[in-house]
């Protein structure tokens, strides 16, 4: 039989993957997954750390998380042979003396029963003893107190994944924390705020206020809930702050536009003015061409991936991607990309090969033709969005 160690490292290793990649994926340190591939279990803080991570590592790697948490407990249970001597059943050389013990312990209750009641019972209960009289005054408890079994360390932009009943995400804004605790997986979604109770139901978006100031501070939606394992598959990212703020941007932070012919229905901009100073990527140009035409995306995403898009004015459209997964988009004549893992992103437009980040990075750029009044050719630039 595999140990935990070998089933865990023969999984990762059929799948391709690297202990790097997994610890961006899942936001478990690297020195936890090597620690449970080796099994080197001393560097876990507790049990209750180790179980948390290897069902994250588990089921990240399509493995039974339960079966793995078994096999561990299993293993513990191998290493600590019972003492023998507890097992081995004692036989006393005089049965007879334990009899008296025990015949002289029950006539010595009786009595103590006898002169403790009687007296009571005879005075018509009026001389009850008084610890029959107080009682043990009651402790109340809280309306909602969940026992909290893991702590996720909520540090990325965007993480999607399964949490169960009793797990928490800590929530950092600025320089103070903020935790939701899962306390149900229902009907709803049951979650415990700093500012009180709030239930989800599967497939809706929440924006969620964690520090009581009245604004959004993340954006979570629930996937799907499975109630018969009381957990839940969530999104959660932050883009609601970059939202508010890209909405909230004046006319002034604007590309600078210049004169486009009247019939093209494009709006020109001077590609020498596509952003404020503080960008770090510069606009790239993808093409030229005399007159704005139709293109297509195409994509492979060597990793796990949050992409948002909206091309030609549609409804903004969101989907999560895993390793392997292509995707195509034929466009008009603009469109606009948000991805969560850049260096996750391998993209082309009409077999033009384009960066939109690298890895780690959560970036966003939009795709248009661009009127270069100086060559007077349009161009298809890919402009970076802050």
């Amino acid at each position: 039989m595999e140990s935990i160690g070998e089933k865990l490292t023969s999984a990762r290793e059929s799948l391709g993957y690297t202990v790097e990649q997994i610890a961006r994926d899942t936001n478990i340190a690297k020195s936890y997954l090597n620690a449970l591939e080796n099994e080197d279990f001393s560097v876990f803080p507790g049990e209750t750390y180790l179980y948390g991570f290897l069902r994250n590592y588990s089921e990240y790697l399509g493995l039974d998380p339960e079966d793995m948490v078994n096999l561990y407990k299993n293993m513990q249970l191998q290493e600590q042979p019972a003492p023998m001597e507890e097992l081995l059943v004692k036989r006393s050389s005089f049965p007879g003396v334990a009899v008296l013990i025990i015949f002289l312990v029950l006539a010595g209750l009786g009595a103590a029963g006898y002169f403790w009641v009687y007296p009571t019972f005879i005075a018509g209960g009026s001389e009850r003893p008084r610890q029959v009289e107080e009682e043990a005054p009651e402790v109340k408890q809280p309306e909602k107190e969940i026992a909290v079994k893991n702590v996720y360390e909520f540090a990325d932009e965007v993480v999607e994944r399964r949490f169960r009943a009793g797990d928490a995400i800590s929530v950092k804004l600025k320089d103070d924390s903020y935790r939701m605790v899962i306390a149900s997986a229902g009907d709803t979604l049951g979650l415990i705020l700093p500012s009180g109770e709030l239930e989800v139901p599967a497939g809706e978006e929440t924006m969620v206020d964690l520090n009581g100031d009245t604004a959004a501070d993340i954006r979570m939606l629930v996937r799907t809930i499975d109630s018969a394992n009381s957990s839940a598959v969530i999104h959660i990212d932050r883009f609601v702050q970059a939202t508010v703020q890209l909405a909230n941007r004046t006319d002034s932070a604007a590309p600078v536009a210049e004169t486009a012919p009247a019939d093209t229905g494009i709006t020109a901009v001077s590609s020498g003015e596509a952003g404020s100073p503080s960008r770090v990527r510069e606009p790239a140009v993808i093409r030229e061409a005399s007159r704005p035409e139709p293109f297509n995306i195409n994509v492979v995403f060597r990793g796990y991936c949050l992409m948002r898009y909206s091309s030609d004015s549609s409804v903004r459209e969101e989907r999560y991607f895993h390793k392997g997964e292509t995707f195509r988009l034929d466009v008009n004549s603009t469109v606009t990309l948000w991805v969560s893992n850049a260096g996750s992103f391998s993209g082309k437009v009409n077999g033009v090969d384009i960066n939109i980040g690298d890895q780690g990075e959560v970036s966003a750029g939009t795709i248009r033709w661009i009127y270069n009044s100086e060559k007077a050719v349009y161009e298809l630039t890919l402009t970076p969005v802050y």
